[in-house]
């Protein structure tokens, strides 16, 4: 359990917060910059909001990855869990007392896999529940956690991160996780953190390894399913269509003839008549 300390920790632009903290003292203690969301146990934080140039974004992130968001990014929790975790807030100032060229070139609204700083937030996190946090080591966080960023994601920023194949027990793992949620909705970014990769680099490694993006490799397991459901239930339609994910009768008949070449009606009629 967090500590139910609300004491700010602030210090030449670094705050630290309790997550719970965090999202009930929006819009009152704001600082120009960026914070640093650090999410535990099965917590999965929504960041959203918009760019420089107006352009919307939303991510969602979950231990153990971390993301690097605008101070005026929206956050809330998603699946009703409980808001535990970080989350660190970083002045402007500090950030260009660093590198500001640097920064600047530091993904915003991506998430990433970093140990050192997610033990570090930690170290943080334990020192501001025991009030041990002052001035100056407030400041020597800063400078450590800022320069981190700066110098691991600022200057190659552009350059891609090496993939790391999916192995059969990953596989194993993945498939498992969407039969036991296929009636729900199952973003991408929840199938990486399940092998611990960013969703982008998942993305990839999924596409060599099963010859289809996720989002594909998804909907035709839920075709699959409802193809079971067709041959061995007589549930109506709307409720197979549940069951398998989709969210109207409408949307699951059209992507189900897509990948069958036929409805779901036709198909179970076909199989009754193959049956008899």
């Amino acid at each position: 359990m967090m500590n139910q300390a609300t004491r700010l920790a602030t210090a030449r632009g670094l705050r630290c917060q309790p997550m719970y903290v965090a999202f009930t003292d929006r819009g009152r203690t704001l600082m120009p910059g960026f914070q640093l969301v650090v999410p535990t146990g099965p917590t999965v934080v929504r960041a959203a909001g918009c760019d420089d140039l107006g352009r919307s974004h939303s991510i969602l992130i979950g231990a153990p990855f971390t993301a690097v968001i605008p101070t005026m990014a929206r956050l809330d929790t998603i699946a009703d869990s409980a808001p535990n975790g970080w989350v660190i807030a970083l002045e402007s100032g500090v950030l260009g007392q660093v590198s500001q060229e640097a920064f600047c070139a530091v993904p915003k609204w991506s998430t990433s896999w970093d140990p050192f700083l997610r033990e570090t937030v930690d170290t943080l996190g334990a020192l501001h529940n025991a009030d041990l946090i002052d001035a100056a080591c407030a400041d020597a966080f800063a400078d450590v956690i800022s320069m981190h960023i700066a110098l691991r994601y600022g200057h190659c920023a552009g350059s891609a991160q090496p993939d790391t194949p999916l192995t059969r027990r990953m596989l194993t793992r993945i498939h498992l996780f969407i039969h036991e949620h296929i009636a729900e909705a199952i973003l991408v970014e929840q199938l990486a953190a399940l092998v611990h990769m960013s969703a982008s680099n998942f993305a990839r490694v999924f596409k060599t390894a099963t010859g289809n993006p996720p989002h594909l490799y998804v909907t035709l397991e839920r075709v699959k399913f409802a193809r079971t459901m067709l041959c061995e239930d007589t549930l109506p339609l709307v409720e197979v269509a549940a069951h398998a994910g989709f969210q109207t009768q409408q949307h699951f008949t059209d992507v189900f003839h897509r990948y069958t070449g036929m409805t779901p009606r036709a198909f179970r009629l076909a199989h009754r008549n193959v049956g008899g």
